[in-house]
């Protein structure tokens, strides 16, 4: 029994202090076969379905995974898409698919480019959405992407990526007024929407020596629906019509996993662990402790971030930023900067708003002047813990603040006090008991950053933000 409680405790231990392990995973989720309107130059490639692309693909540089996005509608001249071909390219993504190797997915290019309209590309729907007569096993108006968001939304296996948006694409009455980043947030299509990408293109390319780079990009598209209060990603598109999947250009979308597979390759892109990135092998950490972009915290601290920049072939980064907005507020804007390095550290030490959601994420060029852009990782500050339930019943003065040696504290009432000084991951690195109501602690070996200061006397206890500098 002895050993089995041993043995129990420290299976615990394990599961409680593992971390997770994160890879990176290069590929592109935005491509066209001769199922609807790619393969152009399948008379000379050879290459005109799904099957095909995905042999194809499996050769490429720096490149781990796959995903064909047929429209989701015939066209005259399309050649068009019908509703059989649905079926049997997912089955061809699944006979594809090798797990820990290299993913194969099947999805549609949903919508139609006209003004005010606008594609979405959706994956892990196995049942296309469409308008036409006798070509849809869903309906779906061809301009209702109010009904669009929510069908995606309550399938808990799929998710929607805006492709090559426009700030009057998506709109629910026809108008610029009433288009997606032209209204009020909404948590229906937030749920259904993970992302936009960085650049998109060249869809048209005819090259294969990873050279055909588009010169647009869809970044403050990305700003926009940030500031509105989404809950989304930035990736990485090639939209490619012709035999060149992966190789038009090196620009990649970059899945922050585990392992390449299906499954978590799915999980990762709904949860937003991806970026954009014009480099093919560039791998970027953007993190607050152990959470990586894409999360949504809480927390009574003012958070500190951590971006690094590892490229395997030793590119050093131009310029690492860090962005900061407010959710349903405001348009980020840099807030940290650093030059001719490959990482970048930084606490937010403004006075932040109790309740608020703030949203950052880090922008990396090189100096060959490709450019990288992360999800973001969210944070809604929920205040001082316990500061305005103690606050009248228990104080107590702490000065200098900032401080880069000595810490004094002084209490109005001779006691018993527990001091301890947490950072900003919830972490106690001093902790100490006094007899007395005037202390003071040497702070000269701790790093700069931002800390709570909490003191405890009895079932009272109070707390105040600590700047070391």
């Amino acid at each position: 029994m002895k050993k089995s409680l041993v043995l129990l405790f420290l299976l615990l231990n394990v599961m409680l202090f593992s971390q997770t392990t994160y890879n990176y995973y290069f590929g592109n989720l935005h491509s066209h076969t001769g199922m609807s309107d790619g393969s152009k130059d399948a008379a000379t490639s050879g290459v005109s379905m799904p099957d095909g692309a995905y042999a194809y693909a499996k050769l490429s540089q720096n490149f781990n995974f796959l995903g064909i996005s047929e429209h989701n509608h015939y066209s005259s001249g399309n050649p068009g898409f019908s509703l059989s071909s649905y079926s049997t390219g997912l089955n061809m993504a699944n006979a594809a698919n090798d797990d820990g190797n290299f993913v194969t997915l099947f999805g549609m290019e949903w919508g139609v480019s006209s003004n005010y309209n606008g594609h979405v590309i959706i994956y892990g729907f196995n049942q296309l959405i469409g308008w036409e007569t006798n070509n849809y096993n869903v309906y779906n108006d061809k301009y209702d992407y109010d009904g669009l968001f929510k069908k995606v939304k309550n399938n808990p296996a799929a998710f929607c990526y805006l492709a090559h948006p426009s700030y009057s694409d998506f709109s629910l009455s026809g108008n610029s007024a009433s288009a997606l980043v032209n209204l009020p947030y909404n948590a229906a299509y937030d749920s259904a929407i993970v992302g936009t990408p960085l650049r998109s293109g060249l869809a048209f390319s005819t090259f294969t020596d990873y050279s055909d780079y588009p010169s647009g990009n869809y970044f403050f598209y990305y700003l926009k629906l940030l500031s509105v209060g989404y809950h989304v990603g930035i990736g990485y598109d090639h939209d490619n019509h012709y035999t060149n999947f992966g190789r038009s250009n090196g620009g990649r979308l970059v899945i922050v996993t585990p392992s390449n597979t299906k499954a978590n390759l799915y999980t990762a892109m709904q949860k937003m662990n991806f970026y954009g990135s014009d480099d093919w092998n560039a791998k970027i950490s953007f993190t607050h402790g152990n959470d990586i972009m894409g999360s949504q915290l809480s927390g009574s601290v003012n958070p500190t971030f951590n971006v690094v920049h590892n490229d395997v072939d030793g590119e050093l980064a131009d310029s690492i930023k860090i962005w900061r907005g407010v959710a349903g507020g405001s348009y980020a804007n840099p807030v940290s900067v650093i030059l001719n390095n490959n990482t970048l550290s930084y606490t937010d030490v403004t006075t932040l708003v109790p309740g608020t959601e703030y949203y950052y994420f880090a922008e990396v060029k090189q100096a060959d002047g490709d450019w990288i852009v992360t999800s973001p990782i969210w944070y809604k500050y929920t205040g001082p813990v316990g500061i305005r339930e103690f606050e009248k019943q228990f104080a107590f003065n702490s000065f200098p603040n900032p401080v880069s040696q000595k810490l004094h504290i002084s209490i109005p009432e001779e006691g018993s006090y527990i001091v301890s000084i947490i950072d900003v991951t919830g972490r106690v690195v001093f902790d100490n008991t006094y007899s007395v109501s005037s202390m003071e602690i040497d702070l000269s070996q701790f790093q700069k950053g931002v800390y709570s200061l909490k003191v405890v006397s009895g079932n009272k206890s109070a707390i105040k933000k600590l700047i070391v500098e």
